[in-house]
């Protein structure tokens, strides 16, 4: 009997135990904070046995506050020839911590990486699919994996996520090759604590870290929390033995080992080049032919780098099933610009809206994406973003721009840096001829864009008339009752700009009282971003893509006096310009309007004088006028 009693109060503690652990209510306030979910737990060992054979283990315990939060779960493993699951489960824990359910391996769903094609057969994915009924919700996603490809070793980075506290995060090294592990660390590691077990065995601990919510004008998280990156300096990759010391070394094994005779091509399609080339004088014309053949004839599948291996399909297979991912696409273009003696240097990248850069100082294997690199002797280098049909020749765009690549050479690696584009160049110009009938505005519109601003509008190109009204009534939310009578766009690719002619009406946008009428004098580019105002700060503060927006209004006012006085407005800041200035012509009103944002990273404590800079062109563009019916 003593023993049945023992039995139960030690299950009875565990049982406790676990809800206490697992409960919300054991949560402090400043994890919950801004949080849609909190990594109660993550644990993560490294073990490293050979140049050939890393075993991650990973237990990670996270509780999802909200619908928002279950993104932040990463309950998935992929798995290849070269990278084994041995263990995968899962249990989800109540509000109270109680475990209601449980999931095997065999209760995930297993499906291709990259969807029906064929063309990476071998590359699939388990992952849960499972909504909870109810928030919150305690999620324990435990996994085992074994690879071969050892280049990769997964970076110590405890904030993956905005709006996800940490209560404790641990990743643990066990380094049982022999080889020289490196390591980098960033310069934000405070309260980070590093246990060195042994000389080749170490662990690194964090905890009771704050979410971090998404503020405007915020970098990457990578750029500013922790972060520590590791490389064996003797490695395998796609079944290939490697040296990583330097760039050069390691770009070059790169480049004989993954992309070396890789580059044949089927005689049909080396006489179509010569054909499509034979009378382009200029290098750039016949890359530029190219380059369009590509987009005609091939499509792109979504693959991540490090899914579909490192290493592309060849050419040749691209060219028969004409698709591919980035690795793919980027060198079969490659062999298809070298059939015309155009060198082209096959570039990784960590592409993505927001600027990341591959590390300089520390070689090793990083990036996400691929693109092409045409380098030229008197002018700047041709760069191609191989995986699109549209986006035009020569233009990266928003996704990797004014950032580090790793260029792979015949003579061995380079870090370049891709195009960046300037406050000029990111250009719009507004402008339009309105004409007012009672309450209603009657306009034609010309936009034309050029750098990131056409990289926003191009698309527009794509769109049927339904979406085309659902952009101009969310992009002009200041007309209330708008309705676009016509369009027509003009997507000039060589010269880089969308140009987009509207007819509109709003009915209602002038108001009258009795003989007076008042009229906004910003129609079309009005400021209406209400910037945020925070008590303290948490991220950086960078415009890492300034521009410039020129507009200029003509109405016309026939049958109108104008009673208000016209004053000139001129705002000089170290964020930016912005200038407001008005012309009586005839019987027109022109109202010309100039802002200039600054590409600069500034103080975080200054963030505030930015917002009041933001405040002041709000107020000017909501300038109204008062007119007399006559």
């Amino acid at each position: 009997m003593k023993k049945i009693v023992l039995l139960f109060l030690c299950t009875f503690s565990i049982s406790i135990f676990s809800q206490q652990d697992y409960s919300i209510s054991n949560l402090n306030s400043n994890l919950l904070e801004q949080s849609n979910s909190v990594v109660l737990k993550n644990d993560t060992k490294i073990v490293i046995d050979s140049y050939n054979s890393i075993t991650i283990t990973e237990n990670k315990i996270v509780t999802i506050l909200n619908k928002r939060g279950l993104k932040d779960l990463d309950a998935f493993a992929f798995y290849d020839k070269s990278r084994k699951i041995k263990d995968l489960e899962a249990k989800v824990y109540n509000v109270l911590g109680s475990e209601i359910k449980k999931f095997k391996e065999r209760d995930f769903m297993d499906v291709s990486a990259v969807g029906s094609v064929n063309l990476y057969s071998d590359n699939r994915v388990k992952y849960l699919d499972f909504t909870p009924a109810s928030y919150p919700v305690t999620i324990q996603v435990e996994k085992k994996l074994k690879t071969k490809n050892t280049a990769f070793i997964q970076d110590f980075r405890p904030y993956k996520n905005y709006y996800q506290s940490i209560k404790e995060f641990n990743y643990e090294v066990e380094n049982n090759s022999g080889i020289e592990l490196r390591t980098f660390e960033n310069d934000f590691m405070d309260g980070v604590e590093l246990e060195h077990i042994s000389p080749s065995h170490f662990k690194y601990t964090v905890s009771n870290l704050p979410s971090i919510p998404r503020e405007v004008y915020s970098p990457s998280l990578e750029v500013f929390t922790p972060k520590v990156m590791f490389a064996l300096r003797t490695f395998e990759l796609e079944g290939e033995k490697g040296q990583l010391d330097t760039w050069k070394d390691f770009g070059l094994w790169q480049y004989n080992n993954l992309l070396e005779g890789l580059d044949e091509l089927p005689e049909s399609t080396v006489s179509e080049i010569m054909s499509i080339t034979q009378n382009l004088e200029t290098k750039i014309e016949k890359a530029k032919a190219i380059y369009q053949y590509v987009q005609d004839n091939t499509r792109y599948i979504s693959v991540q780098i490090g899914l579909g291996g490192w290493k592309p399909i060849s050419a040749e297979e691209v060219d028969d099933k004409k698709y591919g991912d980035c690795k793919g696409l980027t060198n079969y273009t490659k062999a298809l610009l070298n059939l015309v003696d155009i060198q082209a240097n096959y570039c990784v990248v960590q592409a993505g809206s927001e600027i990341e850069d591959i590390s300089k100082e520390f070689p090793s294997l990083q990036g996400n994406h691929v693109i092409l690199n045409i380098p030229q002797e008197s002018e700047d280098d041709i760069w191609l973003e191989c995986t699109s049909q549209n986006i035009p020749f020569n233009f990266l765009g928003t996704f990797t721009d004014n950032r580090n690549v790793l260029a792979l050479k015949p003579t061995g690696g380079e870090i370049m840096r891709t195009p960046v584009y300037s406050e000029s160049d990111n250009y719009q110009k507004t402008s339009a001829e309105i004409d007012i009938i009672d309450k209603t505005l009657k306009a034609s519109v010309e936009i034309l864009t050029k750098g990131s601003q056409y990289n926003n509008r191009y698309s527009l190109d794509n769109y049927d008339s339904k979406e085309i009204n659902s952009h101009y009534q969310s992009y002009w939310k200041n007309l209330k009752e708008l309705t676009v009578q016509n369009h027509l766009f003009l997507n000039n690719k060589d010269e880089v700009t969308f140009i987009e002619n509207l007819q509109v009406e709003d009915e209602n946008y002038a108001k009258i009282y009795g003989n007076d009428l008042i009229l906004d004098i910003n129609p079309f580019n009005k400021f209406q971003v209400n910037l945020p105002r925070y008590n303290s700060r948490k991220s950086p503060f960078v415009v890492e893509r300034g521009f410039i927006d020129e507009d200029e209004f003509v109405f016309n006012l026939e049958g109108l006096s104008l009673e208000t006085e016209l004053n000139d407005v001129k705002l000089d800041s170290e964020y930016g310009t912005y200038t407001l200035d008005f012309e009586l012509q005839d019987n027109k009103l022109v109202v010309k309007r100039y802002l200039k944002l600054n590409k600069n990273k500034y103080e975080k404590a200054d963030y505030g004088k930015f917002v009041d800079f933001f405040s002041a062109i709000a107020k000017y563009d909501n300038t109204k006028l008062s007119l007399k019916l006559i």
